[in-house]
């Protein structure tokens, strides 16, 4: 399955850590994206497509730079980065070619563990879409600033947010979005969030939950998280 990685962010609350776009912010020496990319190796997940915008080329050749061998990498620019992700999410459809693809972010860092248990609940030929679902407790620090999401015992996801006042897992950012999400896309606003997108597929009966618990991940929003 290819992999779509969301990188076109200006990354403007850790912009104070580091002078870099935030796909290459340094952890232990490492840009952030280069993680995801390492993971995703380790998944076998080889045919990746990098979504661009702010800085594009510097975070072009940063990535290239720094991926793992056994890539196959492919960029496609966003020339909206500045608005909402639904902007990135659209530009990736050429390279998804009506196939399902696995979406991530370039500042959530993942394991392989994760993204295998990922799509093998999701299949290779999903009918839905699929959510990375964290049943575990976390610090409630944590858990106040995540992206919650209310699942019901058959596994679909009935409600996803931040402030939702009944959730039983968390979003951990990572997701197997099926063919049939494109038409709730297209018809999504046009400047929006995934929130907004992926609540819409669960509001339709169109998302499910892959429970991921026990997968290591980690949403690096600020220097603090860093």
């Amino acid at each position: 399955m290819r992999a779509v990685v969301l990188a076109a962010g200006d990354g403007g609350r850790p912009a104070h850590a580091s002078a870099l776009p935030k796909p290459l912010v340094p952890l232990h020496g490492r840009p952030l994206i280069d993680y995801t990319l390492d993971a995703l190796v380790a998944a076998a997940v080889h045919d990746v497509v990098v979504i661009t915008g702010y800085r594009a080329a510097e975070v072009q050749a940063g990535v290239e730079a720094a991926a793992p061998l056994g890539l196959d990498l492919a960029f496609v620019s966003n020339p909206r980065f500045e608005d909402g992700a639904s902007y990135s999410l659209r530009a990736a459809r050429d390279s998804a070619a009506d196939e399902p693809f696995l979406l991530t972010m370039a500042d959530h860092l993942l394991s392989a563990e994760l993204i295998e248990r990922l799509l093998d609940t999701a299949g290779e030929d999903p009918p839905s879409s699929y959510v990375g679902a964290d049943f575990a407790p976390r610090d409630p620090a944590y858990v106040d600033v995540a992206t919650k999401l209310a699942v019901t015992a058959a596994g679909r996801v009935v409600t996803i947010g931040k402030e939702i006042p009944v959730w039983s897992a968390l979003d951990t950012g990572a997701f197997v979005v099926a063919p049939t999400a494109w038409p709730v896309i297209d018809t999504a606003p046009e400047n929006c969030e995934l929130s907004t997108i992926f609540g819409e597929l669960a509001r339709r009966g169109e998302l499910y939950a892959a429970d991921v618990t026990g997968g290591f991940w980690y949403d690096v929003d600020t220097a603090a998280d860093l």
